[in-house]
């Protein structure tokens, strides 16, 4: 059953052509177009080159049209649906426009470019759609100079901040005279409207694009597109480009260059202002109003001339970002002049994916190379994910993982906020894939395998085993001459092939008995290794124990230690004490033996009641029962103390007699 492109359904982002170009190369051809008894093909089939080993499927890819080699700028022109897609931009007559987006997708060197932009021979699609454009309205295109009331109605409508100028004030003031100070300024104040150079050529540069110069072919002259009589149209161009997955404006690149050579570029945002709440634009662009197909021209030549390029082992003239080239058709009541309505034309130029090895590059060209084909990935992700959808699936296209995706897609969907759906219509897209039939198979065909609208695998067959023995013996013994196999032949493949199994039989049994020890082994290996846990468990629970006796013996000698010298210190203090009572006691019997002896006036008190023997019985008495109750209060002391040296040397001391006392005794 031979497939078939799904019906494109109203939710489908892009119709998808694939466009092959002429190749000079002696590789052999990997893509061929399948005949069809329809108009126009729409399948493809890759085969693998033959000299690849991987044994990879052969791959059938369904697209809308294919364009193959022979196919002209004109072809593809109409083929593609462009001229509707205009109409739909200009919008019938009582409605607004649509939206519309033309992008361009392939390999580096597959003819993106040459597409889109065309030749120093040709012209590309958008330069034809800039014709059909200008010719459809020329007779409705309002005036843009500055002071026209259309001027600035313009910019007020603008909705994405701007800096809104006429085309020939711009163009002068960057190939003119230099006359116009005060460029670039905002659209509230617009620079005033220079005189047009074009019919001037005495103030022209040198680097100046003519419009003469340019290719006039292939011509849309045929090409008629019906517009709404009672409006009048305005047609306003912006080019910017993402370069590492930021978005430059390209119409303001030559300006400020010319007097900030060393002012770097700044980024653009791309987000909702206060005028476009249900949708994003890219606000703070380059916006010029053309009235003009030749103006149109100059400031598409002047935006490439900005747009990063460089030079790589797979081409020559490598873009190094994606561009965008926008043209927004204003249009309005003629006689009423009510408020602009606005629909835009997108056409992108898609840098082209390179793989480094191929491309030689390094450094800044590497890192831009790696941009791109992360930017192409996501890209890819979100028509992948858009082609599964037609399917019946309900999945959330993934389009704001980077600013490409971001850029093409935000505005493909229906607005949400029901005040504005009316406005805003989805997008309609077309997407152009670009292949060469004999260049990078890898590359190419990763291409196709997103970007295509149905795709169907073809695996080779695997011949088995059984196969293989037959046809090998079946090519190594003789047939007859009628070609037919004779019976000793088909003996001896029997025989053969009873070999064969009998080798196969003996390997297998061989295989067993080595899964048999390896399995024998291996358990081996776990017994002893579990073995060896339980011994390590063991071992770390014995150092444990140790380790924590050892901690405790050390605890009880340093609380020994400690002990004994708190009682060494106490001890030391006591005798301490002791010397200074003896001290005492020897100087005050020193000072009474010398106060006796120098016949010191003694006072003697006597009790007139009393006699002195009394008294003197009294006084020993009192000095028994005092010594008596010292002595009870140091055996009370020493036995709350800790040491029994004291307690032996307290009840060991010497009694302690008066002498004086012992002389009134001897004397009595």
């Amino acid at each position: 059953m031979a497939m078939e492109p799904p019906p494109r359904p109203s939710s489908s982002l892009f119709d998808v052509f694939l466009r092959l170009r002429p190749s000079n190369s002696a590789s052999p051809r990997f893509l061929n177009v399948e005949e069809t008894e329809a108009a126009n093909p729409t399948h493809i089939t890759i085969k693998p080159p033959t000299n690849d080993n991987r044994k990879r499927a052969v791959e059938r890819f369904a697209f809308t049209r294919v364009f193959e080699e022979e196919a002209h700028q004109t072809e593809l022109f109409k083929g593609t649906g462009i001229v509707p897609l205009i109409e739909g931009v200009l919008g019938h007559h009582g409605r607004d426009g649509r939206d519309g987006l033309v992008a361009t997708l392939g390999v580096t060197g597959s003819g993106k470019s040459h597409t889109i932009l065309g030749t120093k021979s040709q012209r590309g699609l958008a330069q034809m759609t800039l014709d059909v454009l200008f010719k459809s309205t020329s007779t409705q295109l309002v005036q843009s100079f500055y002071g026209a009331p259309a001027f600035s109605s313009l910019a007020a409508a603008d909705v994405s901040e701007a800096h809104m100028f006429t085309a020939t004030a711009y163009l002068d003031s960057l190939y003119g005279d230099n006359q116009s100070e005060r460029y670039p300024s905002r659209a509230q104040t617009p620079m005033p409207d220079c005189s047009s150079f074009i019919t001037n050529p005495t103030s022209r540069s040198k680097n100046i694009p003519r419009p003469s110069a340019l290719p006039q072919n292939p011509s849309v002259a045929d090409i008629e597109i019906p517009v709404d009589p009672s409006c009048e149209y305005a047609i306003v161009i912006s080019m910017y480009e993402v370069y590492n997955d930021r978005i430059f404006d390209l119409l303001t690149g030559v300006a400020t260059k010319n007097k900030n050579p060393n002012l770097k570029r700044r980024a653009l945002l791309f987000k909702s202002t206060e005028q476009s709440p249900d949708r994003k634009v890219v606000a703070g662009l380059t916006k010029i109003i053309c009235g003009s197909f030749e103006e149109a021209l100059m400031i598409l030549e002047t935006g490439l001339m900005e747009r990063k390029v460089a030079g790589t082992g797979s081409n020559a003239a490598s873009s190094r970002s994606h561009g965008f080239f926008c043209v927004e058709v204003k249009k309005r009541d003629a006689k009423r002049k009510g408020p602009w309505s606005s629909s835009t034309l997108t056409i992108v130029d898609l840098a082209g994916s390179e793989r480094a090895r191929n491309a030689k590059t390094a450094g800044a060209t590497l890192a831009e190379a790696g941009k791109i084909n992360e930017s192409l990935m996501y890209l890819g992700q979100c028509m992948q994910m858009q082609s599964d959808n037609q399917d019946g699936s309900k999945n959330v296209v993934p389009f704001r993982q980077c600013k490409l995706t971001e850029l093409l897609f935000s505005n493909s969907f229906p607005s949400h906020n029901a005040r504005y759906t009316h406005h805003h219509h989805p997008q309609k897209s077309i997407m152009v894939v670009t292949a060469d039939p004999k260049g990078d198979f890898n590359a190419t065909s990763q291409i196709l395998r997103y970007s295509a609208l149905a795709r169907e695998v073809t695996v080779p067959r695997i011949p088995s085993t059984t196969s293989t023995i037959l046809s090998g013996t079946i090519l190594k013994h003789q047939t007859t001459s009628s070609g037919r196999t004779t019976p000793s032949a088909v003996l001896e493949e029997l025989e053969a092939a009873n070999a064969e199994i009998s080798r196969l039989t003996s390997e297998i049994e061989i295989f067993a008995m080595r899964l048999t020890e390896e399995t024998a082994r291996r358990r081996a290996a776990e017994q002893s290794w579990r073995a060896a846990e339980d011994h390590m468990l063991d071992l770390e629970q014995e150092i444990r124990d140790e380790c924590f006796a050892d901690t405790e013996a050390a605890v009880a000698s340093e609380r020994r230690r400690w002990q004994a010298a708190w009682d060494a210190e106490q001890d030391s203090a006591e005798a301490h004490l002791d010397r200074k009572i003896d001290v005492v006691i020897k100087a005050t019997q020193d000072a009474m033996r010398k106060e006796a002896k120098d016949g010191g006036n003694i006072k003697v008190f006597e009790d007139p009641e009393l006699g002195l023997k009394e008294r003197a019985e009294q006084l020993q008495r009192e000095n028994e029962w005092l010594r008596a109750k010292m002595e009870g209060l140091e055996r009370e002391g020493m036995a709350r103390s800790a040491s029994p040296v004291k307690r032996v040397r307290v009840l060991k001391a010497k009694r302690w007699e008066d002498p004086e006392a012992r002389g009134l005794g001897d004397e009595d």
